[in-house]
């Protein structure tokens, strides 16, 4: 376990005042962009319903045309009703030592998280079973999905392709196309919500074995701002993989999700790992993560021959991944903590339940930017702070090992080399966009020492 004495370095974190920030931006613009979209989820779903499911309907319209509002007109952010979940007094206790909380004067990580409970009270207010347990989000993860029709084939076809020719290996036999392999199946996870795959190298097994092979994944990590991978491989290549857990705490449904299970499939196949534990959500959580529903919905998805009507690949992936799931050595995990509003820094007093397990993987990775965002407290850490110092108890001295595979989308990114790294990605993407728009990245990793 890590030690409760690990020292918390005080940083300023981002608010939705922060003049020019993406946290000023997301409170103004996206947020009541996105409970309009949750207005009009419901308001089609009613449309179809029975005449006491559309009474229920009009009334969560309210209650959410109501927080749109407050959103508007920059609000005080009032408590949470207590009835509707056990955590909800870790979100009224930040709240009242806040003091005066608005929509767009608060904690970014704070007000966003606190904006999604919310929405999920709304829905467990209701009586009816239906709304009780309705996913708003789900038509948009559904129709999101089935769009990425090129990019599952092509991840299916080139998994399968170069599946049949791995070999389970361990240390210290791993040879360097294999570390080339790791490379690039990496990537795949790290890029997973691009949806295309454009930004990878898409090589076969004979070119990962040349240098056409080397050169193409060289040219495509040059987005990667802070690229750890080497310590990655050196950790995995030069310990016994016997016995080796890996867990992946989730990020997005959908594509991005099945670029995970694609990820921990090749990592099973080829010896790197012997189990992967996948952490989901509770609840509906930030639009798109993932929940136990969505990973039903994916392999329904991904067996709709209308849908996904080339099966060549397909089939022999789901019917592997589906072993994998029977036998265990894929498995679903849930844990309260990942939905409350603290940062990871908290994890040892509000998550000790989730730590404690965490405590014995060999590796835990974190996908993508919320997870980032906790990860690091949200601050404002200038960008040349270490990896291991940002995620504070996580990190030095933690005995965790830990990998954060994040495309940059919000205010926060560290880990980078120094000023001058910084100040050339400011020229190639001026005014911070290169932390913000998602072309760019970071694989960073803290071995916990």
């Amino acid at each position: 376990m890590p030690s409760a004495t690990s020292p918390l370095r005080p940083v300023e974190a981002v608010w939705t005042s922060t003049e020019g920030s993406m946290a000023q931006q997301t409170a103004i613009t996206r947020w009541p962009n996105i409970v309009q979209g949750m207005i009009d989820d419901v308001e089609k779903t009613a449309a179809t319903a029975e005449p006491l499911q559309q009474d229920t309907a009009r009334t969560i319209v309210q209650s959410l045309s109501k927080m749109k509002n407050e959103i508007a007109k920059n609000q005080a952010l009032s408590p949470l009703n207590a009835a509707y979940g056990r955590d909800i007094g870790g979100f009224n206790t930040l709240l009242a030592d806040g003091g005066n909380y608005t929509w767009h004067a608060s904690p970014w990580l704070f007000a966003e998280c606190y904006m999604y409970r919310r929405v999920a009270t709304i829905f467990a207010a209701s009586s009816d079973p239906f709304w009780k347990a309705y996913d708003v989000f789900k038509r948009q993860k559904d129709e999101t999905f089935a769009k990425s029709r090129n990019a599952v084939e092509e991840l299916a076809m080139r998994y399968i392709n170069v599946s049949g020719k791995v070999e389970c290996a361990s240390s210290p036999n791993w040879t360097e196309e294999q570390k080339m392999l790791f490379v690039e199946m990496t990537q795949v996870a790290l890029w997973g919500n691009a949806t295309d795959l454009s930004l990878l190298s898409n090589l076969s097994l004979d070119q990962i074995q040349g240098l056409q092979g080397a050169e193409a994944i060289l040219k495509s990590r040059k987005n990667i701002v802070d690229d750890d991978t080497e310590d990655v491989w050196k950790y995995l290549s030069s310990t016994s993989s016997a016995d080796r857990r890996i867990d992946i705490v989730l990020d997005n449904a959908g594509f991005e999700f099945f670029t995970d299970v694609v990820y921990a499939a090749y990592l099973l196949r080829s010896g790197i790992a012997q189990c992967i534990k996948f952490h989901v959500k509770d609840m509906p959580w930030f639009v798109s993560d993932v929940t136990p529903d969505d990973v039903d919905s994916l392999f329904q998805h991904l067996e709709n021959h209308e849908i996904f009507p080339n099966r060549r690949y397909l089939d022999p992936l789901v019917q592997q991944l589906h072993e994998y799931f029977e036998t265990g050595k894929m498995s679903i995990r849930q844990h309260p903590f990942w939905t409350t509003a603290y940062s990871f820094h908290a994890m040892e007093t509000e998550g000790a339940g989730i730590l404690k397990s965490l405590s014995c993987s060999s590796l835990v990775i974190f996908k993508g930017d919320l997870n980032y965002r906790k990860l690091t407290r949200d601050g404002l850490w200038p960008h040349t702070t270490s990896f291991a110092e940002a995620i504070g108890p996580l990190g030095k001295g933690s005995g965790l090992k830990i990998l954060a595979l994040r495309t940059n989308k919000a205010d926060v990114c560290v880990g980078l080399e120094s000023e001058e790294h910084v100040a050339r990605l400011e020229q190639e993407a001026p005014c911070s966009a290169w932390v913000r728009n998602g072309k760019y990245a970071v694989i960073s990793f803290s071995d916990g020492r």
